[in-house]
Order: C-alpha cells, then structure tokens, then sequence
C-alpha cells in the first residue's frame, strides 16, 4: 500500500516544521509528502530551497488559492501519481507518531471504499475504536484512490471553509462511508477557545462566535454553495438555518450583518472562488 501525504500551508514556517517532522517520524513511513504552498511571504520557499529531502515535494502557487485550491491540487497530484490512500492536514496539525499506523490498520478492517478520519479534535465519545462520522475536516482525513475515482476531487473555487464538508457530504451520498479512528491522534487548535458574544435574551443564553468579516464571509456563502438547487438542503439552508444565523446577529447587535448577506447573495448567485482577502 502507497500512502501519500498532503499538507497545505500558508505563512506558518514554525508550524509547517513541526508538521512535518511529525509526518516523518510516524511509526508508519510515509511514501510521500506533498506541501502545498499559497504563496507564503514568510520564508517558507527558502526552507525548500536550502534543504533537499527526497521525500518531500514541495509545490509552491502562484497566488493564494485558500485551503480549497491547495487540496484540490495535492489531492489530484497524489491520485495522479498513482497512491492508494491520501492523507491531508493543514500545516498547524501535528500526528502522534502512531496516527497514520491507526489508519492503516483500521483500512483492513473495512472495506476498500471507505474513507477514515483521524481523532483531531479530542473526541472521546467513542463506543470502540472506531465510529461512522457524517462529516469530517481537512485535517486527518484518509482517502482511498477508488473513492477519488468515484466521487471525483475536492471543489477548489471555495477559497475557504465547507469544501471539507462538502466533500464529504458528496462521499456519504454516494454511499460509501467515512469512519473516524480514535487511536489516530493528531494535535490541533483548540476549536473551545475561541471568544464568543452572548447575551441573555428572554431566559434563553444567546452565543455567536468572534470572527473577522472574510471568516464570516466564505462561511455563510459556502454553506449555500456545497448544495445543488435540486437539494433540499440548499432550500433548508436559505430559508432556515442561515435566517437563524442571521437573527443572532440582530439580538447580539453585531455589526457584520452587510457581510452576512453579501455573503447570501453571492451563495445564491453561485459566486464563487476568492472574494474577501484574509
């Protein structure tokens, strides 16, 4: 079995280091590690160029195409050159050194078009080793290359946010599963931590988190966009989901309502790819 590596990174040199001595210490040797560069500024095309690491194929783009352009192209480099899983994270993601030995192991244990997710967000709620999971992030995720001929790649005009969710959301219906493999550990951010507005609002606690406006932006739209119209999920989306979003920020006076919309319409319109700069 060939098992390739696919991290997308942009300007985190210290963290893309950590990332990758992590990826070359696991217990299960990697047969190759794809780094997708979205034009880092930070010195991260000098690392490459200082060092000679067969290993590693360092892909440098020309412009910033977001964590959806970087998987779509190290998803379909990988397939190209022929591995039979893929196995993607950000930069910021650190893998216990047995978490792609997890994987592996748990590939024999089902069948060969089903996909796996490593435990990247400290869940505990698990029966046994293993669980069916209706979504995931692309951070851990463990794809076979007969799945990649069946569903296709992942969309690359998101820029960011929902392209994982979408890809899986398109893998699940076509039937085929997405397990979650708790021993395959990998560190990442500590999605808890992040600084909510709340406010009680008739006896009911009323939270929304802090994000920037282009956050705000590529959330709300893509949630639109990763439904076809003749979905039923797009409708629930327009007319029921995001509405409740959106009253949230009326009640918690927040002052990103026009970016909200905005970011309705272009979902409705189908705009899609690199709208708001980070």
């Amino acid at each position: 079995m060939k098992i390739a590596a696919v991290v997308v990174t942009y300007n985190r040199k210290e963290k893309l280091i950590k990332n990758l001595s992590c990826l070359k210490n696991q217990t299960r040797s990697l047969d190759k590690i794809y780094v997708i560069d979205n034009a880092s500024t930070d010195g991260t095309k000098e690392i490459f160029n200082s060092t000679s690491d067969e290993l590693i194929e360092y892909i440098r783009l020309d412009k910033n195409l977001g964590g959806s352009g970087g998987f779509a192209i190290g998803i379909e480099k990988a397939y190209n050159e022929g591995f039979d899983y893929i196995w993607g994270m950000d930069d910021d993601a650190f893998p216990d050194i047995k978490a792609l030995e997890e994987l592996e192991k748990a590939s024999q244990e089902f069948d060969e078009l089903t996909s796996f997710w490593s435990n990247c967000d400290n869940d505990d709620d698990f029966e046994n080793e293993y669980k069916k999971v209706d979504s995931w992030m692309f951070v851990g995720f463990f794809i076979p290359k007969k799945v990649i001929e069946k569903v296709g790649f992942p969309r690359s005009d998101f820029f960011i946010y929902h392209d994982d969710s979408e890809y899986a959301y398109r893998i699940i219906k076509k039937g085929y599963k997405i397990i979650k493999v708790k021993k395959s550990l990998i560190n990442h951010k500590d999605y808890n931590k992040r600084e909510n507005i709340q406010k009680n609002f008739f006896r009911k606690t009323i939270q929304f988190p802090k994000i920037p406006d282009w956050r705000m932006y590529y959330l709300v739209r893509n949630h639109i966009l990763m439904y076809n119209w003749n979905d039923l999920n797009k409708y629930k989306t327009i007319f029921y989901y995001l509405p409740k979003i959106f009253l949230k920020l009326i009640i918690l006076s927040i002052p990103q309502k026009k970016v909200f919309l905005k970011a309705m319409y272009h979902g409705i319109i189908n705009k899609t790819g690199k709208v708001m700069q980070p």
